[in-house]
């Protein structure tokens, strides 16, 4: 029961956070939100890619999601440095 407690006080703490820099960054301006879209996308890439790779070990078994998941991490940094990834604003 207490970890479950702990687990959910945890969990909101984490969403209040989130909830507040996503509070902040409506009065950021459009080129600090471009920098900062464009450091998450290479992070969010990075992260997955080594996430899938740490899954994938030890390679003497095959884990085909874990190798889906490593490929798909590399494939978001390949397709944001080639400019795929970019949030054109309509107006």
């Amino acid at each position: 029961m207490t970890k479950g407690l702990l687990v959910f006080f945890i969990v909101l703490v984490v969403i209040a956070i989130i909830h507040f820099v996503s509070l902040r960054m409506v009065r950021v301006a459009e080129e600090q939100k471009w920098k900062y879209r464009k450091v998450f996308w290479y992070i969010y890439g990075f992260l997955f890619a080594i996430i899938g790779f740490i899954n994938m070990l030890p390679f003497e078994q095959i884990k085909p999601f874990a190798f889906i998941q490593f490929l798909c991490g590399i494939l978001v940094l390949v397709l944001h440095y080639l400019g795929k990834i970019e949030i054109k604003n309509p107006t």
